[in-house]
């Protein structure tokens, strides 16, 4: 099987938005789409970003269309993270000041997204689930306070809660 390689940047549409400069006051049009995440899951290439509202897919990595996703996604939060624990595809994102939930679907395209009730707010999140089947959580991005993380054998954070359908 012959290697291929890609780099940065990939062929995307990008949101624009416009921003106030706070040290001149000028209006700034600004690109959206930090932070990405990109996963592998059922045989296409998905890739999530802050602010662009969309999924992009890509059965190749050199052709991508962008998917709307549904409104009930944190959209307008930033640093996606988007991990395939088993047969679940599961998105969290981050605002600074609130509980942050996390949502686990099996469609990415098609829904539905089942949100799960997050416990404390988070910046920067990043699921990691080990070879030997431990779940761990990292967040922070700040110049002050450290990477915070933490690990669970039993996923509380990704489970269903208990009464839910």
């Amino acid at each position: 099987m012959k290697k291929q390689y890609f780099c940065n940047p990939l062929n995307m549409d990008y949101r624009y938005q416009f921003i106030e400069d706070m040290r001149s006051g000028e209006d700034k049009i600004s690109r959206e789409a930090a932070d990405p995440s990109m996963i592998l899951f059922q045989g296409k290439y998905y890739i999530f970003a802050s602010m662009t509202l969309s999924v992009w897919v890509s059965e190749d990595m050199v052709h991508w269309e962008s998917h709307r996703l549904p409104d009930s996604l944190p959209l307008y939060d930033y640093a996606p993270d988007v991990r395939v624990v088993g047969d679940y595809v599961y998105f969290s994102a981050s605002r600074r000041g609130t509980i942050c939930d996390f949502y686990r679907t099996k469609d990415i395209l098609n829904g539905p997204f089942e949100r799960i009730p997050g416990t404390f707010d988070f910046w920067d999140p990043n699921l990691f689930l080990d070879d030997d089947g431990k779940l761990y959580f990292y967040w922070g991005c700040n110049n002050v306070t450290p990477i915070w993380g933490a690990s669970s054998t039993k996923r509380q954070w990704c489970r269903r809660p208990s009464g839910s359908s």
